[in-house]
């Protein structure tokens, strides 16, 4: 089973790395994020759209090892194929290669995504492309050395059960949680710390100080569940010994 799940951006954040809702979905073109570093999964990859990509590039599903995460409604031309053609005739799939995830099961987790998607929005096999296809760059990367073989990948693709999708809509939860670390020695250490939060996780993060230390605060989540998870992944990283998980009172 593979759960797609949905962290849509907001409409206000959509307008300024999109063409608007114009895509004629002809295609299906198959991006690699190109970012080994570990926690750099499909979750980290949603949430850094959903707060605001760094670059003006947008791409419409991040799938990893155990789920593929939605951030833009497939009627979005999203700007990720290198050209207007290609990104105005495009859902944009983008497999992650983080170093603690199964890139081997990513791999398997997108063509059934892809073969869902295909059924859906009536795509033949032979519009699924490459990268390469609209810019003739080297990507996906890790396809175009073999890591797992082009047409292998499309075998997988023509083998998917694609009832093993199990979709999730937008979570519309009132309590909101934040992760909140253990205390930082130096405003540096904290600074550190934050960065891997916020640019490696795509979580929003803040540097709270208390009297001579520091603290990051992390989040929201929409869920406990979800803080529970974020949680693990601080401690995985060695980003913090002690954290907690707090609800929101401010909403």
């Amino acid at each position: 089973m593979v759960v797609w799940r949905q962290y849509l951006v907001p409409e206000t954040q959509a307008a300024k790395v999109t063409y608007g809702k114009q895509n004629t979905k002809k295609y299906i073109i198959i991006h690699e994020t190109d970012n080994e570093k570990s926690g750099a999964d499909a979750d980290a990859y949603a949430r850094l759209q959903y707060n605001g990509h760094y670059r003006e590039a947008s791409w419409h599903l991040t799938v990893d090892d155990k789920e593929a995460v939605q951030s833009f409604a497939f009627e979005y031309a999203c700007v990720g194929a290198g050209s207007a053609k290609g990104n105005l005739q495009s859902i944009q799939v983008n497999i992650c290669v983080n170093s603690d995830g199964d890139y081997l099961q990513a791999v398997n987790n997108t063509a059934v995504i892809v073969a869902r998607i295909m059924k859906e929005e009536n795509i033949t096999i032979n519009n699924i492309v490459q990268h390469h296809y609209f810019n003739n760059k080297n990507y996906p990367r890790k396809m175009r050395e073999e890591r797992v073989k082009w047409m292998q990948f499309i075998s997988m693709v023509r083998n998917a059960s694609v009832g093993t999708v199990r979709k999730r809509n937008a979570a519309n939860a009132t309590t909101k949680y934040f992760v909140v670390t253990g205390l930082y020695e130096t405003q540096q250490a904290a600074e550190n710390a934050h960065d891997v939060l916020k640019y490696r996780f795509g979580w929003n993060a803040y540097i709270e100080q208390l009297n001579d230390k520091w603290r990051i605060k992390a989040g929201k989540f929409i869920s406990k569940t979800e803080a529970k998870v974020a949680e693990k992944k601080i401690k995985v990283a060695q980003l913090s010994k002690i954290t907690e998980v707090v609800a929101d009172l401010t909403e």
